[in-house]
């Protein structure tokens, strides 16, 4: 029984790898890098982000909906081989609603590290990852413990169907997102200490 389940589970995680494969989330989101500089002792970077919320979102958000949008944020150095990661990646969530709707275009700015870590011979470029979308994680796990029970009171078929239920539910949410990446222009570290 347990070697059955086993094999379902790897089935399903493999179905999930093919869906999010096929998945091509509609482009909505444009981002663009307009800055990267130091200011004192902390490299800065000023982003844009246009389009960002798409008509089907607009609609959720009429209905009292809230959107996430996730702003991942890193600085590379460049080299022939394979390019370093200069700091851990900054990230931003921002939960909007309709009484918090962003401005368009929408202006952030991100602290990205200490200047130590850059080096005047180097080239630095910024990778922006924006992705907006819906969350359902806690109605998952509410609807789940009704069709399924609790995770503690179930047996093994039950944690069997809460795991293929909580990762439809998940698929679910990944193609009711829309994502856009970018990369700046590289800079020399002797500019980017300027």
């Amino acid at each position: 029984m347990r070697v059955a389940i086993e094999f379902h589970r790897h089935q399903l995680i493999s179905g999930v790898v093919l869906a999010l494969a096929i998945a091509s989330p509609a482009a909505a989101i444009d981002v663009q890098v307009k800055e990267l500089k130091t200011e004192l002792t902390i490299v800065r970077a000023r982003i844009e982000l246009r389009d960002l919320i798409p008509d089907r979102f607009k609609r959720l958000l009429d209905e009292n909906g809230s959107l996430h949008l996730r702003i991942q944020a890193e600085l590379w150095e460049s080299h022939p081989v394979w390019d370093r990661l200069v700091y851990p990646a900054t990230v931003r969530a921002i939960r909007m609603t309709s009484a918090t709707r962003p401005p368009s275009p929408m202006p952030m700015q991100i602290d990205l590290g200490a200047t130590d870590r850059i080096v005047a011979t180097g080239r630095y470029y910024l990778h922006v990852i924006a992705t907006l979308g819906t969350l359902a994680e806690r109605d998952a796990d509410e609807v789940g413990d009704a069709v399924f029970g609790r995770e503690s009171e179930t047996n093994t078929l039950g944690s069997l169907g809460r795991l293929v239920f909580r990762t439809a539910i998940q698929i679910s949410d990944y193609l009711q997102s829309v994502s856009a990446e970018t990369r700046s222009r590289k800079i020399s570290g002797a500019d980017l200490l300027r």
